[in-house]
């Protein structure tokens, strides 16, 4: 395989695992406010994975005020899991991504080492599209309560599917694109 191309899809993995790692630290992954709130009584809530906002803009400023959950203990499963899954998945990333730097530099002509990496990549990408799709799901779901409440997705959601295909498609093709040299 031409060197460039292997360079090329190793940096639109890397591109991905980059985009894993900010959606990791986006605290943006869900949106859920009041459906016709024309008064600004009530705030939009942005809940991520490991902090929650609250937007209140009843001074029309803007302001967003951030905190972390209090107890952690408490929160479903599905957080403990999507936490668990959003670190394997950077985890393995940075893993791939020093594999394939290495593989590049000390070992060019090794087809195992891009086959690892890109296989790495892949399975990062999968990691970090379960907790993505999983949350996308659980935003569609309808909100109950006195007050009719709208849930949409936020920024960090968008970021996480860009992630899995950037991880996809330069893992696949540094798997795909491998030749033995002998």
């Amino acid at each position: 395989m031409d060197w460039r191309l292997e360079l090329a899809a190793l940096a639109v993995a890397a591109a991905g695992w980059l985009c894993a790692v900010l959606t990791r630290i986006l605290a943006l992954w869900t949106v859920s406010g009041s459906v016709r709130n024309v008064t600004a009584s009530l705030p939009a809530y942005w809940d991520g994975v490991w902090l929650q906002w609250d937007h209140w803009d009843l001074a029309h400023d803007g302001s967003l005020h951030c905190s972390f959950y209090q107890a952690l203990m408490s929160l479903s499963g599905n957080f403990r899991t999507w936490r668990a899954l959003i670190m394997a998945g950077i985890g393995a990333g940075a893993f791939a991504v020093a594999v394939g730097a290495a593989g590049m530099v000390w070992f060019p002509r090794r087809g195992q080492i891009k086959v690892f990496s890109g296989g790495l990549f892949v399975l990062s990408g999968i990691l970090l599209l379960v907790p993505t799709a999983w949350t996308c799901h659980h935003t569609s779901q309808p909100l109950g309560g006195a007050v009719p409440l709208r849930r949409a997705w936020g920024p960090a959601l968008y970021l996480g599917w860009i992630s899995f295909a950037l991880m996809l498609a330069g893992g696949a093709f540094l798997c795909s694109r491998f030749v033995y040299v002998h």
